[in-house]
């Protein structure tokens, strides 16, 4: 019989958030950061598909259990607004911690990821952890440097410095909430800084793509999961790494 992948909502140590590991043997772990809505029915689709992937997914909620429904973008910016960075980066912190002490994930072996708001905090943990994480994939990571975003969260280029993982950035071409000229200014950032770094622009999508129906999103999506795949076996996987 084959071996069914286990998920489970954790709740220990003051970590939380949605784990689902593939079957077999300790696998690299990725951990995801949430959407600003919440740990929500998608962001459990996406631990389940890396899990199918073969890595082990945490999808890290640092808003302890509430949910926001997308039309509540001010309850769910208040709510994000009152964590903060600095209170999402203790959360990592914890997490990382937590899993480093486990045996049943390879927390040697980590990644982070983000959708969204998410994207934006993958980035900033990149740079905030570079000897821990070891590749960082950003769908749409919105407020990466935009001097006119909506959340007013500041930019995070200043730390690109200190980045050590290989960056896989991946946007839509048409998401009118992260113009061209953003894509414009990471990518400058990063190429000064001499840092690797991927950036992939989808066109006939806009923003949040990959939870959204349409033959143009279904394309993406597909496309976004196999460099998934691909960029997280390379960076992560002993053998590949």
């Amino acid at each position: 019989m084959e071996k069914q992948k286990s998920a489970a909502y954790l709740d220990e140590s003051n970590v939380r958030g949605y784990l689902v590991k593939p079957p077999g043997g300790p696998a690299p772990l990725v951990v995801v950061f949430m959407e600003i809505w919440g740990v929500n029915d998608h962001m459990r689709v996406v631990g389940e598909k890396l899990a199918g992937l073969g890595f082990a997914a945490f999808v890290l909620d640092f808003y302890d259990g509430a949910l926001f429904a997308p039309p509540d973008i001010q309850g769910a910016a208040a709510k994000f607004k009152a964590v903060g960075d600095e209170g999402v980066m203790d959360a990592f912190d914890r997490a990382v911690g937590f899993f480093k002490a486990r045996k049943d994930v390879a927390a040697d072996r980590l990644g982070v990821m983000g959708f969204c708001n998410g994207g934006r905090l993958a980035f900033l943990a990149a740079t905030r952890y570079p000897h821990d994480i070891g590749a960082t994939i950003s769908f749409y990571g919105g407020g990466i440097d935009n001097p006119k975003d909506m959340l007013g969260r500041t930019s995070i280029l200043g730390n690109v410095p200190r980045l050590q993982a290989p960056l896989l950035l991946c946007y839509g071409a048409q998401d009118t909430s992260i113009g061209p000229d953003e894509h414009a200014r990471v990518a400058e950032s990063l190429s000064r800084a001499n840092k690797r770094y991927t950036m992939s622009v989808f066109p006939d999508v806009g923003h949040a793509f990959m939870d959204k129906a349409g033959p143009a999103e279904a394309r993406a999506t597909e496309t976004g999961w196999r460099m998934t795949k691909n960029f997280f076996t390379a960076n992560l996987v002993k053998g590949h790494a």
